[in-house]
């Protein structure tokens, strides 16, 4: 089996996540266009830990042989909302699910990458500065600058559990130099996350973004999440929505 058939079966999400989902086929496509176009140069499993990473040096997704332990997957996973489609949550279960959806998360992280060669081709790694600096107009700003901005007070507080983890810690994480640049990482993540719920089924997004709207900031702050107030939550879906649209017309190019 080569890369890009290892890539698109591990995409292959399970019926509950694709039923009654306008992305059927999304998952598997992205896969193959970032094999094809040398985003996902391969995959290398590791034998300790539990963490996937993709990483932009070697763009390799590096995944455990491990699964993620259960208090781990409790934490770290969303587990609101019915898909009425199939009568099963939307989210994933421990195992085999949580280990595709984990791998899609790694996966739009390579499209990121693609994403900052296309938008700042002369210096990728400028992306982030020319974002919050105006000086790019594209899907992926927008989304960024807002999980930034929502990031800016509350550093290890946003919109995702993923986001506010503590290995980017500019403490602990010797490449992250300054507050800015730890607001920066934690912000990609929080919008690689919402990208990688909406990818997954997008009533799963919409649940999620939902309970930020309508829970309690005490229960919020335990999970170092923020709330978002009706008109921040119908802007994230449409600049969500926007952004897979656009994924969508750049894999048939």
């Amino acid at each position: 089996m080569n890369l890009k058939e290892k890539v698109t079966e591990i995409l292959n999400v399970p019926r509950k996540a694709i039923e009654g989902d306008e992305n059927r086929t999304l998952e598997p496509e992205l896969g193959a266009f970032l094999v094809e176009n040398g985003y996902i140069k391969g995959i290398e499993e590791q034998k300790h830990g539990w963490g996937f990473i993709y990483s932009s040096s070697t763009r390799k997704i590096y995944t455990s042989e491990k699964w993620m332990p259960k208090e781990k997957w409790k934490h770290c996973i969303f587990r609101v909302g019915i898909n009425e489609e199939v009568g099963e949550s939307f989210y994933p279960e421990p195992g085999e699910e949580t280990k595709k959806y984990r791998f899609l998360h790694e996966v739009n992280h390579a499209y990121q990458e693609y994403l900052f060669s296309r938008e700042s081709v002369d210096d990728p790694k400028l992306w982030h500065e020319r974002s919050l600096q105006g000086k790019i107009d594209s899907c992926f700003s927008d989304l960024f600058n807002f999980c930034f901005q929502k990031r800016d007070n509350f550093p290890k507080r946003g919109l995702s559990i993923w986001g506010s983890a503590p290995q980017y810690d500019r403490h602990k994480d010797k490449s992250i130099i300054n507050k800015m640049s730890e607001i920066a990482v934690r912000a990609q993540e929080d919008a690689n996350e919402l990208v990688t719920m909406y990818i997954w089924h997008p009533k799963y997004f919409h649940t999620f973004l939902d309970y930020l709207e309508n829970s309690k900031e005490e229960d919020l702050k335990k999970e170092c999440l923020l709330g978002l107030q009706k008109e921040e939550a119908d802007y994230l879906k449409v600049v969500v929505k926007r952004y897979v649209e656009e994924m969508k017309l750049n894999l048939t190019k």
